[in-house]
């Protein structure tokens, strides 16, 4: 081929790769930038993360200002590594700008603003200047805690037992409920449907501490946080506690199979027992913890008080402190809390008051176990049945068979263990069973028109 032909062909090769560089470094997609849609913003540092992708040409540069009614503001700016003929490297394709969105520096009024993040990439679209991309993203600027306002008076209540709190909230809140010391109970709407009236059930378990603290809180969107003090009375509460006896063939019965289907040590019936009723305890508890967290249904589904299981003799007592003992010497120990009801063997198991099943599974110590969500953070807890004829999601009604009594879990005979919960704290029974304190302490609160 005549050199004039290799010339020819060489020129076309080059103008190609020229037209394919060229078309490259014209490419139009613009940055993406990953936002939030809105933004609100409180007192204190509030940092703020964008991310950047361009994966054709490389991300350029950002910059970010904030716009409110006393002007504009700028908040950052960054230049990335590029040239004009090249582009960015790969390390340049992704980037994070962060935004220090400190309203005591910026001295930023409450009120509505704008964020705008402007960024370009290194494409030769307009005139070199890159693709652009701008977001305006809303901001709502709040230093100030929601207003609280205590409606209902003085409340006398036991260690151990439970309480209704109702107030008003000056502003729909994300959160809001009672805080005893550091365990926090959640607010619902009031029955009564008024808005921005809240009630939230509430409890002083056995081990708060001495006086313990009880404040309504309310949250806002900003993270600020409104709180006043709860009129509260709370009369002192004994707690007994009650040496037991057990001995080797109930362990080797009943405390063994348990460790071993957990998985847990039993080499030696003290390891055994203590590792069920600690260890297994532990987890079964969490267990019933992951059940109430879901979010309790938003009203009462019971009315009035709860029912004890008929023709049941409790024999035990609320909240006593069980030493347990293997051959005269302590072994474990654990509090007990609810009653022990004893019945017929294989006896029907009745809901106390009607509600939503919770939970309808085997519980390891509980042994076969229905929990019900009565609304408003209240459950009871159903254990040691020998059969369960309710599945988790149904709604069952005041007295509706749940199962029957047995001897499942670390029960020594038949009977049905009975207890009541607020939250995650165990309140003694016996308050829901007096119809008398239901209506003076929960109903009365749960009034359409409180005053």
């Amino acid at each position: 081929m005549k050199p004039g032909v290799w010339i020819f062909l060489g020129f076309l090769g080059a103008m190609g790769g020229l037209g394919f560089l060229v078309s490259q470094r014209f490419e139009g997609s613009p940055p993406a930038v990953l936002a939030p849609e809105s933004i609100v913003l409180g007192p204190g540092p509030n940092p703020l993360i964008i991310e950047i992708d361009d994966p054709d040409s490389g991300v350029r540069s950002v910059h970010a200002r904030l716009l409110d009614q006393a002007g504009s503001r700028n908040l950052g700016e960054e230049s990335y590594p590029g040239t004009l003929l090249a582009g960015s490297g790969p390390e340049g394709k992704r980037q994070l700008f962060e935004i220090d969105l400190d309203l005591e520096k910026l001295r930023v009024a409450d009120g509505n603003a704008t964020l705008v993040v402007s960024v370009r990439d290194w494409s030769w679209r307009d005139t070199f200047a890159g693709n652009r991309t701008e977001l305006s993203i809303p901001v709502e600027i709040d230093t100030r805690p929601p207003r609280l306002q205590i409606v209902s008076g003085l409340t006398y209540m036991h260690r151990g037992g439970a309480a209704a709190a109702v107030y008003r909230v000056g502003e729909a809140v994300p959160q809001d409920g009672v805080f005893v010391d550091s365990i926090f109970y959640p607010g619902f709407p009031h029955p009564g449907g008024e808005e921005n009236l809240r009630v939230a059930l509430f409890a002083v378990p056995v081990e708060a501490a001495q006086d313990p603290s009880i404040r309504v809180v309310a949250v806002d969107r900003a993270g600020n946080q409104g709180a006043a003090s709860f009129p509260a009375r709370i009369q002192e509460r004994n707690f007994q506690q009650s040496p037991l006896k057990i001995g080797r063939a109930f362990i080797e019965r009943v405390a063994t199979p348990l460790a071993d289907s957990a998985g847990l040590p039993r080499a030696t019936p003290t390891e055994a027992f203590k590792s069920v009723n600690e260890d297994l305890r532990a987890r079964n508890e969490q267990t019933i913890r992951e059940s109430l967290a879901r979010e309790s249904v938003q009203q009462p589904l019971w009315s009035g008080s709860f029912h004890q299981l008929r023709n049941s003799a409790v024999m035990s007592r609320f909240a006593e402190l069980r030493n347990y003992s293997l051959d005269d010497t302590s072994i474990s120990q654990a509090r007990h809390y609810g009653f022990d009801l004893a019945s017929t063997a294989n006896a029907p198991v009745t809901a106390a008051a009607a509600g939503r099943v919770a939970y309808a599974d085997d519980l390891g110590i509980y042994g076969l176990c229905v929990i019900l969500d009565h609304g408003l953070g209240l459950a009871s807890l159903y254990a040691h049945l020998s059969s369960i004829d309710v599945s988790a999601g149904d709604q069952v009604t005041q007295d509706a068979v749940l199962g029957y009594s047995g001897q499942t879990g670390l029960a020594g005979g038949d009977h049905l263990h009975f207890a009541m919960l607020v939250g995650e704290t165990y309140v003694n029974p016996l308050e829901w069973w007096d119809a008398k304190w239901v209506r003076s302490h929960i109903e009365a609160r749960l009034d359409p028109s409180p005053r």
